[in-house]
């Protein structure tokens, strides 16, 4: 059978079936293209966050020392941000496992370990789903 057979058949063809088959089957199909579209944007926004989180770490592991600039540049650097979105750069000291004063030497007179902890809470909309998220990463400083 030839394709122009096959062609001149399906238009000639009255019956409407097919019809009713695309009738029944579309919707479905049309809910699974927004929804995949909708987890994309989703993950897109998700990449966006930690791209901007990286962009904070970079900063204090290139010498930075302020958490309000390194603050400052993660917003900077998040284009997809959120109006909710919450941005919290810390500093923090350990000795060994433990958090200590980063004004005072460690029990064994060591100095404590120094860190710069980056977090961002933010909600991720789509047109159906809503995901709320958060991503920390914690850095050592000197």
């Amino acid at each position: 059978m030839g394709l122009k057979l096959c062609w001149r058949r399906f238009l000639l063809d009255r019956s409407g079936a097919p019809a009713v088959e695309f009738a029944l089957i579309a919707p479905v199909l049309l809910a699974l293209i927004a929804g995949a579209a909708d987890i994309a944007h989703i993950a897109f926004q998700r990449s966006d966050m930690a791209g901007a989180i990286r962009s904070g770490t970079q900063y204090f592991m290139a010498g930075g020392t302020h958490p309000e600039r390194a603050r400052a540049i993660v917003e900077e650097a998040w284009g997809s941000r959120p109006e909710e979105a919450v941005v919290r750069v810390e500093r923090l000291c350990e000795c060994g496992e433990v958090e200590a004063s980063c004004n005072l030497l460690c029990p064994d007179q060591s100095v404590p370990l120094a860190y710069a902890v980056i977090t961002i809470e933010a909600p991720m909309s789509g047109l159906f789903l809503t995901h709320y998220s958060a991503v920390q990463d914690k850095v050592r400083v000197r």
